[in-house]
């Protein structure tokens, strides 16, 4: 079970349009601790939670929340800093490791 915080989604900070040149070239990263990410629910409401050590992600692609990527782990959805990501805390790994997420869209086309 993974710890939790409420957030508002009015309280996140929100970038201009994501640009696909900011994703990373390396699609999938395995954490080597937890780190906060946030999960914002259909409704818009954003919630902090904390990945656990070794969860594997893969990049979806860039966030609309500012310096973050959009990730999934676990067939959901998360924003995640690309410090994090990126910095000596993740590490690289071949994206075949990696079940797709094929689930993860349908819930945007209602």
């Amino acid at each position: 079970m993974m710890p939790e915080t409420d957030l508002s989604a009015t309280a996140a900070i929100f970038g201009g349009p994501p640009e696909e040149s900011q994703a990373p070239s390396t699609r999938a990263y395995r954490t080597r601790k937890s780190f906060a990410v946030v999960h914002f629910e259909p409704a818009g409401r954003g919630r902090i939670v904390f990945l656990p050590e070794g969860a594997e992600v893969r990049v979806v692609g860039p966030s609309r929340v500012c310096e973050c990527f959009e990730v999934a782990f676990e067939n959901q959805l998360y924003n995640i800093f690309k410090v994090d990501l990126l910095g000596p805390w993740a590490s690289p790994i071949k994206a075949s490791r990696i079940k797709p997420a094929r689930a993860l869209a349908m819930g945007a086309c209602a």
